[in-house]
């Protein structure tokens, strides 16, 4: 009888101790999500405070070096937090921005902010070449604010 008992409790105890495992692991992929959220905002507020400087910068150094600038700030980030599809279309954002400087590298004397050099690039004789990769930056950037959610 204190046997069958005994087997009974250790059967009971198991039985709590999985049920306990499983809420651990619940409550550790809530925290994943949650850095992941945290990296992901962090990202974004820095892509903001980046993307302003590059807005600007090109009034006074030429756009080709904003470019490398900006994606050598946004390459610094720390997405070791980040969800890796979140990364990845990161990485793709990077490269869109720095192939559009086959165009930019051909107008090394423009200056100003760079939506406005981009307006004078859409009337350029480059005009196609460059809609198709400011294209290729704004669906990368799409992919990004998707695998955000």
């Amino acid at each position: 009888m204190i046997l069958k008992f005994s087997g009974i409790l250790i059967l009971l105890l198991t039985l709590i101790g999985c049920k306990d495992s499983k809420v651990k692991t619940v409550e550790s992929d809530k925290a994943i999500t949650k850095s992941e959220s945290s990296c992901i905002k962090k990202v974004f507020e820095k892509d903001s405070i980046f993307g302003e400087i590059r807005n600007h910068a090109s009034k006074t150094i030429s756009l080709s070096e904003t470019i490398v600038n900006y994606t050598q700030d946004l390459k610094s980030l720390d997405f070791s937090n980040c969800p890796k599809d979140f990364k990845i279309a990161f990485d793709k954002h990077i490269e869109a921005w720095l192939d559009i400087r086959t165009v930019i590298d051909k107008y090394p004397s423009m200056h100003g902010e760079l939506h406005d050099i981009f307006d004078e690039l859409e009337k350029s004789k480059d005009s196609i070449m460059f809609k198709q990769l400011l294209g290729n930056i704004w669906e990368t950037w799409k992919l990004v604010e998707q695998s955000a959610n």
